[in-house]
């Protein structure tokens, strides 16, 4: 049923959670599993878009590398989790916009499941920051799991 299992983390607590259940259902369906964290180029540094300046290209530089750090270190976690469970996962890091990334990482690796964490906003908060989870909801072919944190 579930083949192959995309879990999307951002490092969070919300997404270890997520991690656990994932790696969870892919012990008991034997899916294959992949990590996937989207360094968010529209939010980290989308503001320095009027700097023009070699200090605005080494700035952006220096918040993509640590973004990507973030990554190593969020996929990681999935993989540490996966292997307590004796499971494999292959880890990826992607940069542009996570709810259109996961979409497209999921459809390019014909994933069966999403799996991610959910913060739960609701009301004008949800509306007003938005949502990757929901995004991701909202536009999939294919199932999502949103895990909230205990």
């Amino acid at each position: 049923m579930f083949e192959r299992i995309l879990i999307a983390t951002d490092g969070s607590k919300h997404s270890e959670r997520a991690a656990e259940v994932g790696i969870e259902m892919a012990g008991l369906y034997g899916s294959a599993v992949t990590a996937l964290f989207v360094v968010d180029i529209g939010k980290e540094y989308g503001p320095l878009g009027d700097l023009v300046s070699k200090f605005a290209d080494d700035l952006i530089a220096g918040i993509k590398r640590n973004l990507k750090d973030q990554g190593e270190t969020a996929t990681k976690k999935v993989e540490e989790i996966a292997a307590t469970a004796g499971i494999t996962v292959t880890r990826k890091i992607e940069e542009g916009y996570p709810a259109e990334d996961i979409l497209r990482v999921a459809k390019e690796g014909d994933m069966n499941l999403i799996v991610m964490g959910g913060i739960g906003a609701t009301g004008l908060e949800g509306f007003l920051l938005g949502s990757v989870a929901d995004k991701v909801v909202r536009s999939s072919s294919i199932p999502v799991l949103v895990v909230r944190k205990q």
